[in-house]
Parts: C-alpha cells; sequence; structure tokens
C-alpha cells in the first residue's frame, strides 16, 4: 500500500509543462441584405468566395501553428 501511494503521490507532483497555443481570430461574416436583383447576386457570390478563402487561409495558418508546436515539442 505505501509503495502504491508513493507511485500516485510522485505521479502528481510532476508537472507537464504545456504551452498555451494562441490562434488567429476567426474569419467574420457579415449580414447581407437580401439578394433583390443580378447586381446582388453578383455581389454575395463574389463576398462568399471571399470568405471562403479568408477560412481556408485561417485554417492552414492553424495547422501550420498547431502542427509546428507538435514538431518542434518532438
Amino acid at each position: 500500500m505505501a509503495l502504491l501511494m508513493l507511485t500516485i503521490l510522485s505521479c502528481k507532483s510532476t508537472k507537464q509543462t504545456e504551452k498555451e497555443i494562441v490562434l488567429p481570430p476567426k474569419p467574420v461574416r457579415r449580414e447581407l441584405k437580401p439578394v433583390e436583383n443580378t447586381k446582388d447576386l453578383a455581389l454575395t457570390l463574389v463576398y462568399y468566395e471571399a470568405l471562403v478563402q479568408e477560412w481556408e487561409l485561417w485554417g492552414e495558418t492553424v495547422e501550420d501553428i498547431v502542427y509546428g508546436e507538435q514538431r518542434s515539442d518532438n
């Protein structure tokens, strides 16, 4: 029993230092007005295409941060 308690206490006393990963802010989606004509539709499509590109860039950046941290830890 004493050996078990010593093992448990020694495991709890060793602290693992974990780095906090700071991620960039996520892209923000804005409210769009309802589509009323072809011009509005074109602007909406352009907006969403740009938003998708922002999210893809954000995702790549997050992967670089997370996997870069993991690679540097090993």
